[in-house]
């Protein structure tokens, strides 16, 4: 006999969940819940689901809410999720709702400048990352020489992965979250000490939560309304301290459509040497190299 009762709603917040900082999500994530479960949101999940890849989550029509890089939005995922709200971050280089990323080399590294990162081993996170790979696009485009510019460019699935090969010396370069440091800094101290910074990118929106494609407007709206509750709420402050939150930002979905001036500048100088989304102009010509990952990591 089938049940008619509707299957539990799944929700996951991989953006930025170091393991360090997992049992603190948590508790945001149950803050959250409270909050949807008082305006009335029925099947609101327990527990985030952090079992499988955050894609295959994404693809899941139970999605009830996740967090997303504004590029996975723009591109490869535009057709499954949509943008909620925007958090803002209390990080170095954040501001109001936007954030950057640097571009950063070992301390030992004899370079002082973008330009003598020529023929330098790259590592970038993913493909549809916005901080390690589409902003870093009008930096090294300019300077690119026949659409060239490094002598390698690795996709390492993590943001963290790619700080590790930099200290280990087996890349030159990466082009690293802001949030991502600054959690680094406070909970591995180790991985960034001897790292320098090169260069800032220009300030994007940053990662938003989102839901699924085919949430209903209503619930969209709860579900706004539940994350302002819970970033005003004084019974998570010390969770929203150790995850940088700062409040969120309600946006249009095409606000993220500024995503694709990094693309039109790499475009204009015939620069595709970086990673790009499946779906991206940039893609054509592009080879990808190394492990799928979360954009924060």
């Amino acid at each position: 006999m089938q049940s008619n009762i509707p299957p539990m709603r799944i929700a996951d917040l991989p953006w930025y969940d170091l393991p360090e900082l997992q049992a603190c999500t948590d508790a945001w994530w149950r803050g959250i819940a409270g909050h949807l479960r008082a305006l009335g949101v029925d099947r609101v999940p327990e527990q985030l689901t952090r079992e499988g890849a955050h894609d295959a989550r994404w693809a899941d029509g139970n999605l009830l809410l996740s967090q997303a890089c504004g590029y996975d939005v723009l591109w490869d995922s535009a057709d499954i999720l949509v943008p909620i709200a925007t958090p803002r971050y209390a990080a170095p280089g954040c501001c109001g709702p936007r954030y950057v990323s640097e571009v950063v080399v070992a301390d030992r590294s004899p370079r002082a400048t973008l330009a003598d990162l020529r023929g330098a081993r790259c590592a970038v996170n993913e493909a549809t990352s916005h901080s390690g790979t589409n902003a870093l696009r009008p930096l090294i485009a300019p300077l690119a020489r026949d659409g060239r510019f490094f002598a390698s460019v690795v996709e390492t699935g993590a943001h963290s992965d790619s700080l590790r090969l930099l200290q280990d010396g087996e890349i030159d370069v990466a082009c690293v979250d802001a949030v991502v440091l600054a959690l680094l800094r406070q909970e591995r101290p180790r991985l960034v000490t001897s790292l320098r910074t090169l260069a800032i990118t220009a300030p994007a929106l940053a990662p938003p939560y989102v839901t699924a494609v085919h949430t209903p407007p209503a619930v969209r709206s709860l579900l706004q309304q539940a994350l302002l509750a819970a970033a005003a709420d004084p019974r998570l402050a010390e969770c929203r301290r150790r995850l940088l939150l700062d409040g969120f930002d309600l946006l249009p979905a095409e606000a993220y459509d500024e995503l694709r001036a990094c693309e039109v500048v790499a475009l204009q100088h015939g620069y595709r040497e970086l990673p790009a989304p499946r779906r991206s102009p940039l893609r054509d010509g592009v080879e990808r190299s190394g492990a799928r990952g979360a954009c924060g990591h």
